[in-house]
């Protein structure tokens, strides 16, 4: 269709060319240089015009459709090439994910080798480093990697990784700081730059940071949740004050602390114990008091029955704890408490009455034999404190009630206001079985004990 076409077009330019020089039998003349002349039929120059202005288009053409046809044998050559990259690619990482560490990491390296800026293959390559504890290989290839796409995140995050696992701590924030300038509201680098800080013990770098995690926090749970690791850092920067002697400042920020969050456990015990250490001890009881009775939390407990004895007004605590069971007879551990004071106070039938009724109330936990032992010792029943001891000993767990993050399972000996496991704040108590029946209340006794 085209040559038939194009053969009709020159067919008809030659009809008008031919019938042009029909009607146009006159020459014209042309000097071409000097004497040197030319005569020729305006038709033939109306010709000759159009065929090499054609010449010039046929060239053009020749020139778009040459370049049209390398760029596309180039394209299909480089779709081939990265077809064949992929399937390569595609085989490393099936390797990969059988746990074949050594053939994977020999598949990236020979995509590297054909293909040095395959962006993906130093991604997934350093990372089996990483995985391997080769960091310092891994570093490496992330940076020869930042040389392709110096803005990619995943490869900055991943920088920021393995910064952190040679414990360069500096290089970490830099890269971090990196982003951020790009995206001040990447809270995820935020949280990272956060947690390093908190790595290092800087608390007052890690509260700026967190002020700006939860100014970027838009949804209302996680903004509640960030609210919450802020007051904590506010908290632990209190502490601070009270270790550097300024109990005024430290009470003042404490009560904020608890005016912004009365739940907020920590402050409420550090509180407490600024209040000690400024010589008011009733305020700090007061205090604990009532926190215990809003929270129930044991840490509340252990603070008042040191408070009591060391002021030797036992017959307070154990008031208290009469009073506390009579609102929670159920409460497990505060029975637990209750007897461990009674085996400190030398109270000991009534401690091992307490404990057997425990026992026989369904309640076992190792603790539990372990302060049973202890009265019998105290008592100066050895045959029977070495079988408690025995068989709490046959449970393998700590010697004492273990205070539990109630976010993340971590186990402490003594109760803290901040996890290092999750960077939780407030979470830790003790959880002890409860009783598959029901416990007898706790009789009145009147304790022959000084004030």
């Amino acid at each position: 269709m085209f040559s038939r076409t194009t053969f009709v077009i020159f067919c008809l330019v030659f009809i008008v060319f031919g019938y042009l020089f029909y009607l146009n039998p006159e020459e014209v003349v042309f000097t071409l240089y000097e004497d040197r002349f030319l005569s020729l039929s305006p038709a033939l120059i109306a010709f000759g015009a159009f065929v090499i202005g054609a010449f010039f288009v046929f060239l053009v053409t020749l020139f778009v459709d040459t370049k049209r046809a390398f760029l596309l044998w180039r394209s299909a050559k480089q779709l081939k090439r990265e077809e064949v990259l992929r399937e390569r690619y595609g085989q490393a990482l099936e390797q990969m994910m059988k746990g074949n560490i050594k053939q994977a990491k020999e598949a990236f390296a020979k995509i590297l080798e054909k293909e040095p800026r395959h962006f993906a293959s130093y991604l997934s390559l350093a990372n089996l480093h990483h995985l391997e504890g080769s960091c310092a290989e891994a570093i490496d290839l992330l940076i020869k990697a930042r040389a392709i796409d110096a803005e990619n995140l995943e490869l900055l995050f991943d920088l920021v990784k393995n910064y952190v696992a040679v414990n360069d701590y500096p290089l970490a924030v830099e890269t971090l700081n990196h982003i951020l300038d790009k995206d001040p509201a990447n809270r995820e680098a935020l949280r990272k730059k956060r947690d390093l800080f908190l790595k290092q013990g800087d608390w007052r770098e890690a509260y700026e940071a967190q002020k700006s995690v939860l100014k970027h926090s838009k949804e209302k749970e996680q903004a509640l949740a960030e609210e919450k690791i802020l007051l904590g850092m506010e908290y632990k920067l209190s502490q601070e004050l009270a270790q550097k002697g300024d109990f005024k400042g430290a009470e003042k920020a404490l009560r904020e602390i608890i005016k912004e969050d009365r739940d907020f456990i920590p402050a409420q015990v550090a509180l407490g114990d600024v209040l000690l250490r400024q010589g008011e001890p009733d305020d700090a009881g007061q205090l604990w008091l009532r926190a215990y009775e809003s929270t129930a939390n044991p840490v509340f407990l252990e603070r008042l029955e040191s408070l009591y004895l060391s002021m030797a007004n036992p017959k307070r605590i154990l008031q208290l704890y009469l009073d506390f069971l009579k609102k929670r007879p159920e409460n497990t551990a505060l029975r637990f408490f209750y007897s461990r004071l009674l085996v400190r106070l030398e109270m000991i039938d009534e401690a091992l009455e307490q404990l057997r009724e425990m026992e026989l109330s369904g309640i076992y936990f190792p603790e539990l034999s372990i302060l049973m032992g202890q009265a019998f010792h105290r008592r100066g029943d050895s045959v029977r404190a070495i079988e408690a001891y025995e068989k709490a000993l046959e449970s393998q767990k700590m010697r004492a009630p273990a205070y539990l993050c109630s976010a993340c399972g971590q186990a402490e000996p003594e109760w803290t206001g901040f996890c290092r496991s999750c960077h939780s704040w407030g979470t830790f108590s003790i959880s002890l079985p409860q009783a598959t029946q029901v416990v007898p209340a706790i009789p009145f006794y009147n304790y022959p004990l000084s004030p």
